[in-house]
């Protein structure tokens, strides 16, 4: 920073600027959203939130599917299920989804256009593990594994 933009900079000291809460209100917001009724609602809002999110996403699994070999307009859905995929309690769903962000991230930045097969590979994982009943997260982390190790490869003999 210049001499001349130092000399016109005013310094604000932090007690200088408007309280939000007083201290006697903020330590009652504290407590109340400490309380165990607190807690309780936002379960509930939690709760209510995951059917409408897994709506969503098997929407996006929908859009995901009838892409073809629209990479971008994958990576948007496959970037938005993995945001939602978790909370919504589809931990699989959400990994693989993870993985194939980081793929297609991986060749954006290399300049290549992801493989196809193996673009196609994660969305009819994605597919299935967001349409089975329960997530079996055990039996996913290998399915994960498998296709991140096939992605490690491809990438390996990609650069």
């Amino acid at each position: 920073m210049s001499n001349a933009a130092q000399k016109q900079a005013e310094m604000i000291s932090p007690d200088a600027y408007p309280q939000m809460l007083s201290k006697q209100d903020a330590a009652r917001a504290m407590q109340s959203l400490r309380s165990a009724q607190t807690m309780v609602k936002a379960q509930a809002a939690m709760e209510a939130a995951v059917p409408p999110m897994k709506t969503a996403i098997l929407q996006y699994v929908g859009e995901l599917e009838e892409a073809g070999s629209d990479m971008r307009l994958i990576f948007d859905r496959v970037h938005e299920i993995r945001g939602f995929a978790e909370t919504a309690g589809l931990v699989t769903t959400g990994r693989i989804a993870e993985i194939l962000c980081r793929y297609m991230d991986d060749m954006e930045r290399l300049g290549k256009t992801p493989d196809g097969q193996l673009v196609a590979l994660h969305v009819s994982a994605i597919a299935r593990a967001a349409r089975a009943e329960d997530d079996d997260v055990r039996l996913g982390e290998v399915v994960a594994g498998e296709l991140a190790a096939l992605v490690a490869r491809k990438l390996s003999t990609t650069r």
